[in-house]
């Protein structure tokens, strides 16, 4: 009987620590500039305050709206934005008579995919999953669509943001070494390569 509760205890022990550390991955797999969205896991911490602090068990799941429930200060917006942007908006928020310096820490422990659109004039149109854990920018998403067909007009590649259409030469692309210079992919964009002929 001691035998069986030891055993039950480690592996209880060893799924805590799997859960944990999977916590962890997924944190340290999302970039400084990946934007939060619906249905994500958010923690929020707010250092010796337990009573404010959110999540921290089983995490806060952001509502359909993109909100999060918070005690004080109702409903705050978190959809479409970082992490940092989150943090700084909490803190801000709590200063504003409630605590003199709020110190808060704010982590996705689990999110959605996020996906972009590849299509007209490359060997493989379609939708890609949008890594958490990188930033990829214009020439990459489109290597990851296995480059262009023989009709691709390069030098007129469209991305289309929110409604809005830009065009770009992929050989001046190419010429980007500055990483802050480089054109990224974001959640919804879509990379439309027209046809040379037309």
């Amino acid at each position: 009987m001691n035998r069986l509760f030891y055993c039950l205890c480690l592996l209880l022990f060893g799924w805590g620590l799997a859960s944990k550390e999977s916590e962890l991955l997924a944190q340290g797999r999302i970039t400084s500039d990946y934007l939060i969205q619906s249905e994500d896991l958010l923690r929020v911490t707010v250092f010796q305050e337990p009573t404010l602090s959110l999540g921290q068990t089983e995490g806060l799941r952001v509502s359909a709206k993109g909100n999060i429930p918070f005690p004080l200060l109702n409903e705050i917006p978190v959809a479409g934005r970082t992490v940092q942007q989150v943090k700084e908006d909490i803190e801000r928020r709590l200063k504003d008579g409630y605590i003199k310096n709020p110190q808060v820490t704010v982590q996705v422990l689990q999110y959605n995919e996020q996906y972009y659109t590849v299509m007209g004039e490359v060997k493989i149109a379609g939708i890609y999953p949008l890594p958490p854990e990188k930033r990829i920018d214009l020439v990459e998403a489109i290597a990851k669509a296995n480059g262009f067909t023989p009709n691709a007009k390069e030098n007129s590649i469209e991305l289309w943001r929110e409604g809005e259409r830009k065009r770009y030469d992929y050989n001046e692309l190419l010429k980007i070494k500055d990483e802050d210079q480089k054109i990224y992919i974001k959640a919804g964009d879509k990379i439309d390569i027209p046809d040379r002929f037309f």
